[in-house]
C-alpha cells in the first residue's frame, strides 16, 4: 500500500549533516512547503509508523502532529552534527517516518496499524488522537511484540495495571490531569468554598475514566463534595442546549468538562450564551486550555475560565518553549496545538532510546524508555520529563490557569494566566 502522507517521499538522510543556523537547522521546510520525512528507505536504521487524522473534523490535530515530527527530525539531524563535531562516535539513528491519515475512523485506523507493520515494515507504531482506537492498537503491538508511541490521546486505562509492556505515552494522561485538578479544587475550596460538582463529559472510554480519576483524586484529598449530575454526550454532538437546561436547574458550584477541541469550545460557547458560566465555574483540567480551543473561542471564551492542557505556548517561559512555538509558527503560519509537541516528543523518545539502548533491537529500546527523560518545550526549569518505567507513562508538570484578556497570539483573544503549577505525584 501506498502510504497516504502528507510527508514528502523524497527523503534526506538525517546523517546528511550540515547547515545550523540557531536552535533549528536552516533545512526545515517553511510553511506551505512539505516537510521531511527523514531518512530513505535504505538508510534508515529505525522505520516509524505513525497514524493521525489529517482530514475529517480533528485533521487540525494530525496537521499539528505532522509538522512537530517534521521539527524533531531537522533537530536530530542539528544534534548528529553536534555530536560529530565533538568527536561522538554513539549517534541518533537515521529515522523514516511514514505518516498515515486516520481520518479519526477506528478501523481505517486498526487497518493503517497492520499493513503499516505487515507491508510497510515499520518497527514502531506512534500517534492516534482517540483512547478508544490507541486501546485497540495498543492490543495489538503487544500481539506483534513492538513498540506503540502513544501521543495524542488522555485515557488512563491505557497505562492502568495490567500494563502492557510495549506501549508507552508521551503525554500527560487523564490520571494526571484530573488528579491535579483534585489538588487545584481543594486550595480553591480555602479562596471560594464550593460543595458541588457536575461533569459533562464525551461517551467514551476517555470520558468516563476522566471522572473516575478526578474522584479518585478527591476522595484521595479528603476534599468533601457532592455531584449534582453526569451527562455524556455523544462524541462531535453539536447541541449541548439540554445538558446545560438539565444544569440550570439545579447549578452547581463547579462544572468539569473533558471535551476536547471543537466540542468543547462548542460547548463553551452553548454554556456562556444560556447564562450557566454567570451561575457556575466551568474546569477543564486536560486538553480545554489548548490553544486550539483557545484560539477558535476568541471573545466567546470569558475571562476566569478554569483550563489546562498538555502543552501551552505561554508557559513556561522558558527559552526552549519559546524557540519550538516560535518555530513551529515559522513553519505553519500559525501556533501550535498539544498534540505538535507530543508529536515532536514521541520521535525523541524512539530516537534516544534507541540511542542509549545497550541492544538497538525493540526488546532493547523497550527497556531504555523504562524510565528514559526527555527534554521537552513544557518543562520548567529543573525539571525534566520522564518515563515511569511501572507505569510507562510520561511524568510531566501540570500548569492550571485561568482564561484572561491577552491578544499577544492571535487569532486568539484570551490566554491562560495565574498559573497554579503541579508536579507529578510519582518521582523518578
Amino acid at each position: 500500500m501506498k502510504p497516504e502522507s502528507v510527508l514528502n517521499l523524497t527523503r534526506l538522510s538525517a546523517a546528511a549533516l550540515g547547515i545550523a543556523i540557531g536552535f533549528w537547522p536552516s533545512l526545515a521546510s517553511a510553511a506551505g512547503q512539505e516537510p521531511l520525512t527523514g531518512a530513505s528507505p535504505t538508510e534508515a536504521e529505525l522505520r516509524v509508523g505513525c497514524i493521525y487524522p489529517l482530514t475529517g473534523p480533528m485533521g487540525f490535530f494530525g496537521r499539528d502532529a505532522d509538522v512537530g515530527i517534521g521539527m524533531a527530525l531537522d533537530r536530530l539531524q542539528q544534534l548528529n552534527h553536534q555530536l560529530t563535531e565533538a568527536g561522538e562516535s554513539k549517534l541518533y539513528p537515521r529515522l523514516e517516518v511514514l505518516l498515515e491519515d486516520s481520518k479519526g475512523k477506528r478501523h481505517r485506523s486498526a487497518t493503517l496499524a497492520r499493513q503499516l507493520v505487515e507491508e510497510q515494515g515499520v518497527s514502531v507504531l506512534c500517534g492516534v488522537v482517540y483512547s478508544s482506537i490507541a486501546l485497540e492498537i495498543s492490543a495489538y503491538a503487544q500481539q506483534q511484540e513492538m513498540l506503540f508511541i502513544g501521543a495524542g490521546h488522555s485515557s488512563s486505562r491505557l497505562t492502568q495495571e495490567p500494563v502492557n509492556p510495549w506501549y508507552f505515552r508521551v503525554n500527560n494522561d487523564s490520571r494526571q490531569s484530573m488528579r491535579a485538578g483534585a489538588r487545584y479544587l481543594k486550595e480553591m475550596k480555602s479562596e471560594q468554598p464550593w460543595t458541588t460538582l457536575a461533569y459533562v463529559g464525551p461517551d467514551y472510554d476517555y470520558g468516563h475514566q476522566a471522572l473516575e480519576d478526578l474522584l479518585e483524586g478527591l476522595e484521595d484529598l479528603n476534599v468533601p463534595f457532592e455531584i449534582s449530575g453526569e451527562y455524556y454526550p455523544k462524541p462531535s454532538e453539536p447541541d449541548f442546549s439540554a445538558y446545560i437546561e438539565a444544569l440550570l436547574i439545579s447549578p452547581p458550584d463547579i462544572v468539569i468538562s473533558n471535551f476536547f477541541g471543537d466540542d468543547f469550545a462548542n460547548f463553551v460557547r452553548q454554556a456562556h450564551l444560556q447564562g450557566l458560566l454567570e451561575v457556575s465555574r466551568l474546569a477543564n483540567f486536560d486538553t480545554g486550555g489548548g490553544y486550539d480551543v483557545i484560539a477558535a473561542l476568541g471573545n466567546d471564551l470569558p475571562p476566569g475560565v478554569i483550563l489546562s492542557g498538555h502543552h501551552h505556548i505561554n508557559w513556561p517561559d522558558t527559552a526552549r518553549n519559546r524557540e519550538f512555538v516560535a518555530e513551529f509558527h515559522r513553519r505553519s503560519g500559525r501556533y501550535p496545538s498539544f498534540m505538535a509537541e507530543s508529536a515532536y516528543a514521541a520521535i525523541f523518545a524512539v530516537a534516544e532510546a534507541w540511542r542509549q539502548a545497550e541492544t538497538t533491537d525493540a526488546e532493547g529500546m523497550r527497556r531504555t524508555l523504562e524510565g528514559l527523560k526527555l527534554p521537552l518545550p513544557e518543562d520548567p526549569p529543573g525539571f525534566q520529563s520522564w518515563i515511569d518505567p511501572v507505569s510507562h507513562q510520561i511524568m510531566q508538570v501540570t500548569a492550571i490557569g485561568e482564561s484572561e484578556p491577552n491578544e499577544n497570539y492571535p487569532p486568539a483573544k484570551r490566554m491562560l494566566g495565574n498559573w497554579k503549577i503541579y508536579l507529578p505525584e510519582i518521582q523518578p
